[in-house]
Parts: C-alpha cells; structure tokens; sequence
C-alpha cells in the first residue's frame, strides 16, 4: 500500500506541473447592464448564425430563456433549442443533442442552466469536434485535443463552476457510473452573468448549488496541488460564499448576493480545474450515478464527515484559509464551526434519504477507484474507512448512546 500511495503522489506531483504549465484558457466574462448587448456584438463579429440553445425542461418552462433568444432572433441568429436532459446528463442524451446540433446545421452552442446543461454543451461540442471517438473513448485526460464550436454559457445557478473549468461530467446508465472527461478545450469561449435570472430558484438549490462551490474551494485549498493562484482564487470564493449564500437563501431577489455568488462560483471553479477535487465529489458522483442525486446535494451531503475524516490533518491549511475568510484571528476550528453552522442554516440533513447499506461497499469501491490516483486529496482513505463514513450517512440510523 505504501509503495501504491508513493505512485500516487508521483502522479499528483505530474499534475501539479502541468496545470502550472499549461495555458488553461480563461473565457470573456460579460457581466454588468450591457453584458447582453457585448455579448450579441461578439456573436456578429464571429458571424454566427445558428445557435443550438441547450438547458434543461425547467428552465425552458419557466421561459428563462425567453429574452436571449429574443434578442438573438432580433440580430438575425437563428435558434435551436434542445432541451432533453435531466440532473444527471446521459450518454445518450448527449448523442440525442449532437444529433440535433448536426441536423439543424448549427456553428455555436449556449448553454442555458446549472453545471449539467452547460457540460452537456461542452460534450456536445466535443462530440461535434471529434465525430469517430466515443465519450467513454474521451474518458480521463487530454483525449479530445480538438478545436471545439464556440460554447457560451449563462449559469442559472451558482455553484458548478462548469464555466471555467476543463472538466465536464457524463452519466453511462449502463455501467450505472458517472465520469469526467478534462480537456483544456472544453473550457467555454464565453459567460454570461445574468444574476437576475437566478433569482427565482427555490432555496433548497440555491443551498445546494451554493454548498458546491465552497465544496469546489475547500477542495482545491486543503489537496496538496494547491498553489498561490488557486488558494487566493479559493480564498475570495470562501469569503464571497460565507457573506452572500445565507443572503441569496433568504432573500432570494437580492441581486447583489446573487452576483457575489456567481462570481464565488467562477472563482471556485477556476480554483478546482487546476487542483482538481477530492474525497466529497467522488463520493457525490457515485451518489448521483446510483441514486440520480443532483449534484450539489450529493456534495452537500459528504462535506461535513469528509472534513471530520480529515480532522487535524488538514487543520493547517484550514487556519489559513479561516485567517484570509473569518479574519486574522480565526482558526481552523471556527471555520469547520462556521461551515457546519452554514449546512445546518440551509437545511441540509445529515444523512442521505436513498442510501441503502447494501449498496454501500460498491459506492465506496467506486468512489476510491475514480479518486485515486486522479485526486491529490490531503490523506488517502482506505475501502474500510469509505464504507464506515457512508453508513455514518444511512437513514434511520439508532441513535448514539
């Protein structure tokens, strides 16, 4: 196990060079009264004329979309929507999407939506750029190595980071697995920030979306491939979270905490594509694969017995990150307190609904193998150890004595 665990951080060390080595591109952000009208200019000099508008059922409900395609409708571009997808996008789903991109003869797509309409978009276009390889064939690092169609995304939620990162998740029903797929040109051209239209989501996804990014931070601060960039990146999202997501949740038309969550989210994101994540997401998408739980709940839920797991282990670097977030006397004990109290004050339970026990060693099994060697978390875990803390999150469990 030892000589296992040297390889793994031989592995990590790689990582770290690379992400500090290579160019990971950063998308316009156009944000502020006039971030449509830049927008809509951009789009004319790169003479798009058809865009595929993916999101999910949801938002094409609510008309969320309404006033983009209005306006990209006023300015000659022609729109296609798809909206066939779900929590979890599936392979398939994705294939329906290319399907649609092709067939209608698009050269842009827009993603619409939280993290799962706005990596079905960036699959789509990795589908689109590499047409003979399969998403399973593009699993892992570096398998797309392609120029993709221009991908533009407007967040709906705050918290995936999905518009800065190189990564975007699938879901293979039939191997009843989720997995990532990272690439530098998965990173979208451009985002959109539309506070406005995050207003009108229930709390309980605000709480949810919002636990992801500081997920995303907390991640990317306390694995060992944090470098300054990404801890002052993960800084801001912290402190920008810890002030603004209690706000969004009880206020929800408080625009000023909303944009201070999507640029929390951003700043996560830009944190965590270039540490990666830890133990919390490979449990949360082994719970989204089994369970068909939404991301950012699942996140929500393995946070606190992950930071307890971890305990005094990573204490120093949380003592840093509460100094820079809580202020110059803070510990690391009063931010686990302060995040812990957060998870309570949004209401997120202590156990997971669906968990059943006898599933239990094969998403422990599941959740290691994506983990190890690919995350470079502060301690490694063991098979016994995952299963433990998963049945600390069975439902009715006895109470302790």
């Amino acid at each position: 196990m030892a000589a296992q665990h040297l390889f793994y951080r031989m592995y990590h060390l790689g990582l770290r060079l690379a992400a500090m080595l290579l160019p990971i591109p950063e998308p316009h952000v156009f944000h502020g009264d006039k971030a449509i009208e830049q927008w809509l200019a951009h789009l004319r000099a790169q003479k798009c004329q058809r865009i595929l508008l993916v999101s999910d059922p949801g938002i094409i409900a609510l008309d969320l979309h309404a006033q983009l395609k209005e306006q990209l409708l006023a300015n000659d571009i022609e729109v296609i929507i798809y909206s066939e997808l779900g929590a979890n996008p599936s392979i398939e789903q994705i294939e329906q999407g290319v399907r649609c991109y092709q067939a209608s003869r698009c050269d842009t797509l827009l993603a619409i939506g939280g993290g799962s309409a706005m990596d079905c978009a960036k699959l789509i276009a990795a589908r689109i750029a590499r047409p003979n390889k399969s998403l399973r064939q593009m699993q892992g690092l570096f398998k797309v190595l392609r120029t993709l169609p221009p991908v533009y995304v407007v967040p709906t939620t705050a918290g995936t980071g999905s518009e800065v990162t190189v990564a975007a998740v699938v879901s293979d029903t039939e191997r009843k697995i989720k997995f990532s797929i990272n690439d530098l040109c998965l990173v979208p051209k451009g985002v959109l920030f539309l506070p406005e239209l995050t207003t009108g989501l229930p709390p309980a996804l605000t709480a949810s979306t919002g636990i992801d990014a500081l997920t995303h931070a907390l991640e990317a601060y306390i694995g060992i491939n944090a470098t300054a960039y990404t801890r002052d990146k993960s800084e801001k999202a912290v402190a920008l979270i810890l002030d603004a997501l209690p706000r969004a949740y009880h206020h929800p038309d408080d625009l000023g905490a909303r944009t201070d969550m999507l640029w929390a989210a951003m700043f996560a994101g830009q944190a965590f594509t270039r540490t990666s994540v830890g133990y919390v997401h490979a449990i949360a998408h082994q719970l989204g694969a089994f369970y068909g739980l939404g991301h950012g709940l699942a996140n929500a839920l393995a946070l606190r017995p992950i930071l307890d797991f971890y305990g005094e282990r990573v204490d120093a670097s949380l003592e840093q990150l509460a100094k820079q977030t809580l202020g110059e006397q803070s510990n690391a004990s009063q931010l686990r307190d302060r995040i812990y109290a957060l998870l309570d004050e949004l209401a997120i339970p202590p156990f997971i609904a669906d968990l059943k026990a006898e599933d239990i060693p094969l998403i422990a099994k599941q959740a290691l193998a994506e983990a190890h060697p690919d995350y470079p978390v502060p301690c490694f875990m063991t098979q016994q150890e995952m299963e433990n803390l998963l049945r600390s999150l069975l439902p009715n469990k006895e109470p302790k004595t």
